[in-house]
């Protein structure tokens, strides 16, 4: 997982390369945050953005996720949410596998599990080899959040 502020994009995006840079890069150059809801092509299917609005819920009631094909960057454009993270084998058994659908599948549990705090304009980077359970409510408070996720198709 990598984290950062979208005003230091370029910090980090020196330092990748190949898709993830290109998804970065893409960033820079416009204001996601301002992007409708629902989906966005910035690349054609191997970059696109998904915006969602909601109110963030106790962590309690949210369930561990993985990808398999897209790296996810979700990015706050406004509120304040948590988002679990861990390594795919600290995950539990798969309780509902969406992967030919959705490319997820949801654990029951998680173990060794470490949270991460986002604000607007903030981000966290979620590779297929990490578990993240997001939308979690900051400081036990349920806010509304938009929450644009860049979904960067993984190198074959």
């Amino acid at each position: 997982m990598i984290t950062g502020n979208l005003a230091h994009l370029e910090r980090l995006a020196g330092q990748l390369t190949g898709p993830i840079k290109k998804a970065l890069e893409l960033l820079a150059e416009r204001d996601v945050t301002e992007l409708p809801a629902g989906k966005t092509p910035l690349a054609g299917e191997d970059i696109f953005a998904s915006v969602n609005v909601y109110e963030t819920e106790p962590a309690a009631d949210r369930r561990p996720e993985k990808h398999f094909q897209y790296i996810d960057i979700q990015v706050l454009g406004s509120g304040r949410e948590k988002i679990g993270y861990t390594d795919m084998e600290n995950a539990g058994e798969i309780t509902e596998d969406r992967r030919e659908t959705n490319d997820v599948v949801f654990y029951g549990k998680v173990e060794k599990e470490n949270f991460v705090q986002l604000e607007k304009g903030d981000f966290a980077i979620f590779f297929p080899w990490e578990v993240h359970r997001p939308n979690c409510q900051f400081e036990g408070k349920a806010e509304k959040v938009k929450k644009i996720v860049v979904k960067v198709r993984m190198d074959q």
